[in-house]
């Protein structure tokens, strides 16, 4: 919730978020509600990690969350997804492809994908200030803009009845979910599934803490009737896998989209 530290030029080749010292989401954190929170815990991390960094690498970010929910108990899946961006009427192109994607040999796509958390009935497009104009908003100082956007729709089968909106002013986003094409992707999440696994645990982990850490801001003691496994990690009868140290296959993961394709996916 505080100023970015530092502000990088604005680069639309390379969707860096400034490095802050703070996050929207953890306003979300103390005042969200209750049934959400163990999500926004997790997108807090999830934020805090991006700070600085590239903005772009959905594919794994998608699956490290997805993976991290999983951990706590609860149902998510990764989903491939085309979004189209407009102001004022004014079409400022799309994030991902409306279509099938392609994977290329150095593990970026040209396509996007969001993350269906089932268990909330929410979608949510963590890498969303990818695109170069939300990218620039942030860079002039719209912090805002660069939060994962979580976007209540209920049901699976609404989110598959076509377009879904979403606002981030002054931006209009409509999410078309493509989950028939997630599958693509398949051979890649294969081929990173021990760094993948690493991320969504430590997430895992750094979500719990910051679950905690809500608890002395306000009452989460709900949580543990809405969320039986929750409950059991937070009150210690039950605890996550120990994280070990980091295998080495983890700086070939880290180092998808450095070279980026900017808003056109990871």
């Amino acid at each position: 919730m505080t100023a970015p530290s530092s502000r990088p030029a604005f680069d639309p080749e390379s969707p860096v978020l400034p490095a802050a010292a703070g996050s929207p989401m953890l306003g979300s954190l103390v005042k969200g509600p209750i049934e959400a929170l163990p999500l926004y815990a997790v997108l807090t991390v999830v934020h805090l990690e991006l700070s600085g960094n590239i903005v772009n690498a959905c594919l794994p970010v998608c699956e490290q969350i997805v993976g991290a929910l999983r951990h706590l108990g609860f149902a998510a899946e990764t989903m491939a997804a085309y979004v189209e961006v407009t102001k004022d009427g004014r079409r400022y192109g799309g994030i991902g492809v409306n279509g099938k994607a392609t994977v290329y040999p150095d593990g970026t796509t040209n396509g996007h994908t969001v993350v269906w958390a089932e268990s909330f009935g929410r979608l949510v497009d963590a890498t969303v200030a990818q695109h170069p104009e939300l990218n620039r908003a942030v860079h002039q100082g719209s912090l805002n803009q660069s939060a994962p956007l979580v976007l209540p729709v209920g049901e699976r089968e609404l989110l598959l009845q076509g377009a879904i909106g979403a606002i981030r002013p002054p931006y209009q986003l409509a999410y078309l979910a493509l989950p028939q094409h997630t599958s693509v992707f398949d051979g890649w999440v294969a081929s990173y599934r021990e760094p993948l696994d690493y991320g969504a645990l430590s997430m895992a982990h750094r979500g719990l803490i910051a679950l905690e850490a809500a608890g002395k801001m306000r009452n989460i003691r709900q949580l543990a009737h809405l969320y039986p496994q929750l409950g059991r990690l937070l009150n210690g009868v039950d605890q996550l896998p120990e994280l070990g140290e980091p295998p080495a296959s983890i700086a070939q993961l880290l180092a998808i989209g450095r070279q980026a394709k900017t808003a056109e996916g990871n």
